[in-house]
């Protein structure tokens, strides 16, 4: 394990707030934020966002980038839905060599379809209401056990800082 490299991976639905709380990470704590969806938009290339052969190839440039940033870094972040087997695999290797703490980020659906609807789509890889619908319900009936949650419903950002800086304190 590389002693003292640390990974916090927010996971939930499309439209929680994981892009909104990575940027507080970095903002505040000097954590960096990677924006595993840039990577991502630049392997999409027209394919679907379940096409399995499109996954594998994000989850693995999304580990690989991950490693290569924590070269320079000695704690980052970066988000996920956690939905696919792929997410699984990568959280397995990501383990095997870093400290990783997994926060869940907990959002009403209708508040993620609206945050969805109205956040800056140059940033985002864009999908349908009904994709995000698909996805979020997916994301929540898998539950996948995360070592801490936060309720982003309609939180303040003091709020927020506040039980962010008690989980980094753990």
């Amino acid at each position: 394990m590389n002693k003292g490299k640390k990974i916090y991976l927010l996971i939930g639905p499309k439209g929680s707030g994981k892009s909104f709380i990575g940027g507080l990470l970095h903002e505040h704590f000097d954590i960096s934020f990677l924006r595993v969806e840039d990577w991502v938009k630049k392997i999409k290339k027209g394919r679907s966002v379940d096409d399995k052969t499109y996954l594998e190839e994000v989850f693995n440039c999304i580990e690989e980038g991950v490693k290569a940033s924590l070269v320079e870094h000695d704690c980052v972040t970066f988000e996920s839905t956690g939905l696919t087997s792929y997410f699984d695999s990568m959280l397995t290797s990501l383990r095997k060599d870093f400290e990783v703490t997994t926060i869940r980020i907990n959002t009403d659906p209708d508040i993620c379809l609206s945050r969805v609807k109205s956040r800056d789509q140059s940033i985002h890889i864009n999908i349908s209401d009904d994709q995000v619908a698909s996805i979020n319900q997916k994301v929540c009936e898998k539950n996948l056990k995360c070592d801490f949650a936060i309720d982003n419903n309609s939180r303040s950002v003091e709020a927020l800082k506040q039980e962010l800086q008690t989980i980094l304190n753990r």
